[in-house]
């Protein structure tokens, strides 16, 4: 009787054990907000294609939710004189998101809507923490990684939260706007506007920090709104060197080229060229893995 006893006695705390790894498990697969990087230009496009895969796969109960953080705001371009060469050359032509408009000084600029993404290059999804789900999503080759797999890191809902307060749900009015700062609308025939009102040759042509226009000539707006692009000096990175994997040792800074961001090295795989990064994103450690191509020297 004593080792029937006794073979009970282990299998039940076996039986324990199991329960308790099997409680971790669903702790670790509660759903919560990852972060993933993206590798295309279009993340609107992006997230359509990953709600596609997730319809088509039945996995709605597993992704609830993805973010992309953004917010449209009015965007002015450079001052044009009345004898530049790149206004258009026959017509002003306006749309909803996009207007012509004559300053007091007798200028011209161009007022549009524009898309600004505080964290471009990066959506959040709530999903359901299962590394086989990380996985087939990564399978998938839409354009993005998990940060931190195949271990993604968690972000917080209060995290979330404070990230969404950054940017304005509002769509403001270029209506508004133009009168607020008393400009004038034209549109119709270039000639009608050139002609008078002409300010001196002295050009004030102040350049709007961190924008870049290519007047359109009498085009249309071809989408509704039309996506910013971060501007950042390129100059910073093309002033620093490539990195040579065999040269690099564990806490060495380096420069991730497609973020614009310091890292610490933490591990190098010198067989397959991946080195482990360390960097500081949305207040918090995440850790990256980089072919050496995407490192530069700090």
């Amino acid at each position: 009787m004593s080792s029937e006893w006794i073979v009970m006695s282990n299998f039940d705390e076996f039986e324990d054990d199991l329960i308790a790894l099997e409680a971790d498990k669903e702790e670790s697969q509660d759903i919560n907000w990852f972060t993933a990087r993206t590798y295309v230009s279009n993340e609107d496009r992006l997230i359509e294609q990953l709600w596609d895969k997730v319809r088509q796969h039945k996995l709605t109960e597993e992704v609830l939710e993805i973010l992309s953080v953004k917010e449209t705001v009015v965007d002015e371009s450079k001052d044009y004189a009345p004898d530049s060469l790149e206004l258009p050359k026959t017509e002003f032509r306006n749309s909803k998101t996009s207007v012509w408009v004559k300053t007091g000084s007798g200028y011209f600029r161009k007022i549009r809507l524009k898309v600004v993404r505080p964290f471009k290059c990066f959506i959040f999804i709530k999903m359901l923490g299962d590394p086989e789900l990380f996985e087939q999503i990564q399978r998938w080759s839409l354009g993005l990684t998990f940060l931190g797999y195949p271990n993604p890191n968690i972000v917080s809902d209060a995290e979330i939260l404070r990230m969404k307060g950054m940017a304005s749900e509002k769509t403001p009015s270029i209506g508004e706007y133009i009168v607020e700062k008393g400009y004038q609308v034209i549109s119709g025939a270039v000639s009608n506007f050139v002609k008078s009102g002409i300010p001196s040759l002295k050009s004030v042509e102040r350049e709007e920090e961190g924008l870049g226009y290519d007047p359109e000539e009498g085009r249309e707006e071809v989408e509704a709104v039309e996506e910013f692009e971060d501007i950042y000096d390129s100059s910073i990175t093309q002033d620093r060197k490539d990195i040579v994997i065999g040269k690099l040792r564990i806490n060495d800074f380096v420069y991730l080229s497609d973020m614009g961001a310091k890292g610490v090295v933490k591990e190098i795989d010198l067989k397959n060229k991946v080195i482990t990064v360390d960097i500081n994103l949305f207040g918090r450690n995440q850790t990256l893995r980089c072919k050496p191509e995407q490192l530069k020297e700090f």
